[in-house]
């Protein structure tokens, strides 16, 4: 096997005799299949290519095996999935890499590692057991929650977090409505709804978000009620708070934020649990405030 595999593949290349023998062999055989079937644009790609590859070139690896209707040997296959995914794949230290805290697909729950262990689930945005080529293909392979994972399942979505063409919080956005008089009382009186983009509308039904955030008007309860309070006008202390807020280099947009979320720092939203929820309501709350 070439010495550029990673080290999970690389790891059974020792001498050994039946079955281990036979291990000893199956990355090599990978590698063989891959490059006489893989070549796309004149390009034969390998195995340890494929594992590295980025989402586009996956894409494009995922297209070439519908077209051609590809299908790796049931031996090649259950050993990219039951030996080097299942058993060597190194998820904590795959997960600590990418730096994902919070979960990329429904942005609610925590993901990150803890001593030893990982606390994500690794989600196979092409589905192993059709592609096991891109098993343990880096960038197939998405930190995110159980619920997540679960609900997925084996159904196709049409987002990968790793997909670099578009960005979260340019296809999706909150909205909300009032169910009744009591809303700051009973957050039940408040619902939360979505808008999203096309190339995020199967993600949002399939792991059923709209039904899953309206457990979240706490949060939208609580912008409406900070809104009230910080009058846009006519408060000294707030002009005050504005000012200093000011010299510490936020922009308007950032201090509004703070303002409405306790949340001044936007750099690391990303990673922040219901992030996107937070952000939104600050049109909605101008509203209120009657600023626009």
């Amino acid at each position: 096997m070439r010495k550029d595999a990673p080290a999970f593949v690389r790891v059974s290349a020792k001498k050994g005799k039946g079955k281990q023998e036979d291990l000893r062999k199956k990355p090599q055989a990978v590698d063989d299949w891959c490059k006489a079937n893989l070549i796309i644009d004149g390009k034969a790609y390998s195995f340890p290519e494929i594992i590295k590859a980025d989402f586009n070139t996956l894409t494009r690896i995922r297209q070439e095996i519908d077209v051609n209707n590809l299908a790796m040997p049931d031996d090649l296959k259950n050993y990219m999935i039951n030996t080097l995914y299942e058993i060597r794949f190194p998820r904590k230290e795959f997960a600590d890499a990418l730096e994902v805290t919070v979960c990329p697909y429904c942005n609610r729950n925590f993901v990150n590692s803890t001593f030893d262990k990982t606390m994500c689930d690794l989600d196979h945005f092409y589905e192993k057991s059709e592609y096991p080529v891109l098993a343990i293909s880096f960038y197939n392979l998405i930190p995110v929650c159980h619920y997540c994972n679960h609900t997925k399942s084996t159904n196709k979505i049409t987002y990968s977090s790793h997909d670099g063409r578009f960005k979260t919080d340019e296809m999706l956005a909150f909205d909300f409505h009032i169910r009744g008089m009591d809303f700051l009382y009973d957050k039940q009186q408040l619902g939360i709804e979505i808008y999203d983009a096309k190339e995020i509308e199967s993600n949002i039904d399939i792991l059923k978000l709209r039904e899953l955030y309206q457990i979240h008007t706490d949060v939208v309860q609580e912008c409406i009620k900070k809104a009230m309070m910080f009058e846009p006008k006519g408060s000294l202390a707030i002009d005050e708070l504005k000012r200093y807020l000011k010299l510490q280099g936020l922009s308007d947009d950032e201090i509004h934020q703070f303002m409405l979320s306790n949340r001044a720092s936007i750099k690391i939203r990303h990673n922040s649990n219901l992030w996107k929820l937070w952000h939104t309501p600050d049109r909605l709350m101008k509203e209120i405030q009657g600023l626009e």
